[in-house]
């Protein structure tokens, strides 16, 4: 597991709610099996410089121990909080134990008046110094740190590519023999495909000629008996019209001879007639 440094600072009309952030990071720490070496409430102190339209901020400090993938289960309490000025998460090379820098300068009434002696100068010139060492041994720890992870991650980049190219030559040999059964499994299917055909084709060849046999049988049957039935129509057609013929000649006999008989009638009434006409003239001519 690896030390941390944990400082914030909180909104100081808010200080209920910096502690409560306070016991809740230590709750999380304690959640996650990690062990609390020094909690402090530093309190009020004079900022270096404006935040947020504030003068004055609300410290807060924790020196704990935990494993740095657990770390944002605690770093994640500090999001999207509003009241939150200022954070530091600083990695530790062992546990801090004893009073902070931070605690003493604050309990240290002079320290915390706003004059601007010598000894203020001082002070806060030593804390920046200690400060910026820190810093550069957190620096140079972190660069040390990258240098081996990069190391390592080298060392598993060089075998994993080395597993890699092996499991493709063995997975392209696999593949080409695989190809090569496909492929001859096809040819003989091929082969297969076109006997088959060829038989196939034949067999439809005899079938064919044999249909061909049979419709040309039957349609010279066909046609034999439609010439018979031809021949057996042409000939009662013409006794049909013979017969017509017959009777239509007799008809036409007995219509001159019915003519003949009224003509003959006619002559005959009409004789009468004019025999009465003249009569009626004579006897006229008389009077």
């Amino acid at each position: 597991m690896n030390h941390y440094e944990i400082i914030y600072i909180f909104n100081p009309d808010e200080k209920e709610l910096g502690k409560s952030l306070f016991d809740k990071i230590l709750e999380t720490t304690k959640s996650i099996k990690g062990q609390i070496h020094r909690s402090e409430e530093i309190g009020s102190r004079r900022l270096a410089y404006p935040i947020k339209d504030f003068y004055r901020g609300e410290y807060f400090l924790i020196n704990l121990e935990c494993n740095s993938s657990e770390l944002a289960s605690i770093t994640d309490l500090f999001k999207f909080n509003e009241n939150i000025l200022r954070t530091s998460v600083l990695k530790k090379k062992q546990a801090e134990t004893g009073k902070s820098a931070l605690m003493e300068q604050t309990k240290d009434s002079s320290y915390e008046k706003d004059s601007k002696d010598e000894g203020l100068v001082k002070k806060v010139s030593n804390e920046a110094k200690e400060v910026l060492s820190k810093a550069e041994e957190v620096v140079e720890d972190a660069i040390e740190e990258v240098k081996e992870a990069a190391e390592k991650v080298e060392e598993v980049v060089e075998d994993v590519v080395e597993d890699v190219v092996e499991k493709a030559e063995e997975i392209v040999e696999a593949a080409e023999e695989v190809v090569e059964d496909v492929v001859e499994k096809a040819e003989e299917v091929v082969e297969d495909a076109i006997e088959e055909v060829k038989e196939a084709a034949e067999k439809v060849e005899e079938v064919v000629e044999d249909v061909v046999e049979d419709v040309v049988e039957k349609a010279e049957e066909i046609v034999e008996a439609a010439e018979e039935v031809v021949e057996d129509v042409v000939e009662k057609a013409e006794e049909v019209v013979e017969d017509a013929i017959e009777e239509v000649k007799e008809a036409a006999e007995k219509v001159e001879g019915v003519v003949e008989e009224v003509v003959e009638e006619a002559k005959e009434k009409a004789k009468g007639v004019f025999a009465k006409v003249k009569n009626v003239f004579k006897s006229d001519k008389k009077k």
